[in-house]
């Protein structure tokens, strides 16, 4: 775990990070993992196409087991080693997948470079914030139902409508 202190507010709050690991099953995040999350953070190499692509996957993926579970938390992207020089379409598609998804764009840093407080920052930011970086991804139950309000013929609903 990682602490860093911060001040926002006028009131100094305390950063506490923890990695989640795959479990054996495959799943990324168990239940209690998720009810523990104040704000979910993925990492991603910048200079490397699939790492941001992966990154991006698992935010829809987390963002679906937890809406599934019941837990809603803000997440964010960081954009590492940006010192390496990225991909200029890595960095239009990543900044564009995460508009599409309503996140913010990732947070460039480097640790060759230094000064993490802008990212530690955007972390509490989003902690006291949550409504700003929530994921808009559809859970497996809307879609679920969509799916089968898609397969009711509408003069069934009129008929379901007008008997009741």
């Amino acid at each position: 775990m990682v602490g860093n202190s911060g001040v926002t507010g006028g009131t100094k709050k305390t950063l506490v990070m923890k990695e989640i690991q795959y479990q054996e099953d495959g799943f990324l995040l168990s239940d209690e993992a998720l009810a523990s999350c104040d704000v979910a953070v993925f990492v991603y190499d910048s200079s490397d196409e699939s790492s941001w692509k992966r990154a991006i996957d698992m935010v829809s993926e987390v963002a679906t087991i937890s809406e599934d579970a019941g837990f809603v938390f803000p997440c964010l992207m960081v954009a590492a080693k940006m010192d390496l020089g990225s991909f200029p379409m890595a960095i239009q598609e990543s900044t564009r997948a995460t508009q599409d998804i309503g996140i913010e764009a990732p947070i460039p840093i480097s640790s060759k470079l230094g000064n993490f407080d802008n990212l530690f920052h955007k972390i509490l930011t989003a902690a006291e914030h949550p409504h700003l970086c929530i994921p808009k991804i559809e859970s497996k139950r809307k879609r679920v139902l969509k799916l089968i309000n898609s397969w009711i013929p509408e003069c069934w609903v009129k008929c379901f409508c007008i008997s009741s």
